[in-house]
């Protein structure tokens, strides 16, 4: 007997380290949410306070406007260039000497006012002409990019909202545990007292209930953990997340698999597509760069005023003159520039190419592991359910056994656990079907955050 309750206060001594460092994280936790209104969001909810709080979003918008602006720049080196320059020049003149008997000296000073209006229209200019649709291939770069961005946000948030979820259904596990065992403890303590068992069967189910509260400590811990990851998107005053368990549909393998196939895969994947776009800019750059060699024509108009007051050796003036010309400039050599510009385009397209067949590689790669994995966890749902039934048999078959006193209540209360026990593992099996199916739909750029959760919340 001595022995025994030595090893249980040994035992003891050993979980209350563990009890302790999960009181502090749960004390974290409530310290973090004083203040601010305790609340348990949908996944709907928690992205519309993403939305309110990650500034990546803002950014993203403002660089899709300055893409959007430098489209309307190139456009605007396609249209005419009109100016008006207005010159007023006071001008002083002096003779020192001079032949000329009848002005041996003399100054005068007098004002020229001179205004042009000018309007200059490109005819040909190969450069300006592939400005803009290089500024248009940047903007379908920058939305594309965009995408991937919110997608890659919308991702993180779900795993980080599922890993709640997960360990929400721990904790409910380690409570289950705790009233399994506790309930076992009063069963034989009763039983001790009226001396049909011995006490150390006691004792152990009272080191049992130990472990349990420690395995509860853990898991709030994990919850703890999980919490301040879903707070980079959501803020701390999310103290759970709805989830309704085994309620939460799964969907048919067979369908996901058909409706999103590899094929349908290489034609909506946001990363393929930006790296389409990458391509297509770099393409668009060399166009530009091989432009340069080719001569521009601009078409100019000047109309020009001039006004002049008097002068020393006669009366004012005034002169206006109009010029309708072509200008044709080609540039002959400009010391290798234009070639190392061409080279370098060159050398982006290559790099543009090998990059996109390495992201087609690895998206069609991380295809086959998700679909690979979906397969493997819908058999774990169908293994799990099964047991789930043969569980709740076997508690049928033990308590008809316990009201015959053919056995104790201990046999009933594990087939109770079992059971119990068995459908938090469904839930778990079933979530990992979900987090799986929502990076599946991430990779095809399709999560829709409103259907997803609906179907969280098992609605």
């Amino acid at each position: 007997m001595t022995v025994c309750l030595n090893a249980m206060r040994d035992n003891f001594g050993r979980r209350l380290g563990i009890c302790s460092r999960g009181l502090f994280a749960v004390l974290a936790l409530g310290v973090s949410t004083v203040g601010a209104q305790a609340q348990t969001v949908t996944l709907a909810d928690a992205f519309d306070l993403m939305l309110d709080r990650d500034v990546q979003y803002e950014i993203l918008d403002i660089e899709e406007n300055i893409a959007a602006e430098l489209v309307r720049q190139a456009r605007g080196e396609r249209l005419p260039r009109v100016g008006l320059a207005i010159r007023y020049i006071q001008t002083q003149q002096v003779i020192v000497n001079q032949d000329n008997t009848t002005f041996q000296e003399g100054t005068s000073q007098y004002p020229t006012t001179r205004m042009t209006f000018s309007v200059r229209q490109p005819l040909y200019d190969p450069v300006r002409w592939r400005a803009l649709p290089q500024a248009r291939a940047e903007e379908e770069l920058v939305a594309a990019q965009a995408a991937v961005a919110r997608n890659q946000l919308t991702t993180l948030l779900i795993g980080a909202y599922l890993d709640v979820a997960r360990a929400q259904i721990g904790v409910e596990q380690a409570r289950i545990m705790i009233r399994a065992r506790s309930q076992l403890e009063s069963d034989l303590a009763v039983q001790v007292d009226a001396g049909v068992i011995e006490a150390d069967t006691l004792l152990r189910a009272q080191g049992d209930v130990f472990e349990a509260r420690a395995m509860q400590a853990e898991r709030e811990l994990d919850l703890t953990t999980a919490l301040f990851e879903l707070y980079r998107f959501t803020g701390p005053e999310v103290t759970g997340v709805s989830y309704a368990g085994a309620s939460v549909g799964i969907p048919n393998y067979n369908e996901l698999v058909g409706t999103f196939s590899l094929e349908s895969l290489l034609a909506m994947s946001p990363a393929i597509q930006v790296a389409r776009a990458e391509l297509d800019v770099s393409e668009r750059q060399e166009h530009v760069a091989r432009a340069a060699y080719q001569p521009t024509a601009n078409l100019a108009l000047e109309f020009e005023y001039e006004q002049t007051e008097g002068s020393l050796f006669g009366g004012g003036s005034t002169v206006q003159s109009t010029e309708l010309g072509l200008n044709v400039d080609w540039s002959i050599y400009e010391g290798g520039l234009r070639r190392s510009r061409m080279r370098e385009a060159g050398a982006r397209v290559q790099i543009a190419n090998l990059r996109l067949e390495q992201i087609t590689d690895l998206t069609e790669r991380r295809y086959d592991a998700l679909t690979s994995a979906l397969g493997r966890s819908f058999v774990s749902v169908r293994a799990i359910g099964a047991e789930q039934s043969a569980a709740g048999r076997r508690l049928g078959a033990a308590i008809e056994q316990e009201d015959a006193g053919r056995i104790g209540p201990q046999a009933s209360l594990e087939a109770r656990l079992r059971r119990d026990t068995m459908a938090l593992q469904g839930q778990i099996a079933r979530l990992r079907v979900v987090q799986l199916q929502a990076e599946l739909l991430a990779l095809f750029g399709a999560l829709d955050v409103d259907a997803l959760s609906q179907e969280f919340r098992g609605t």
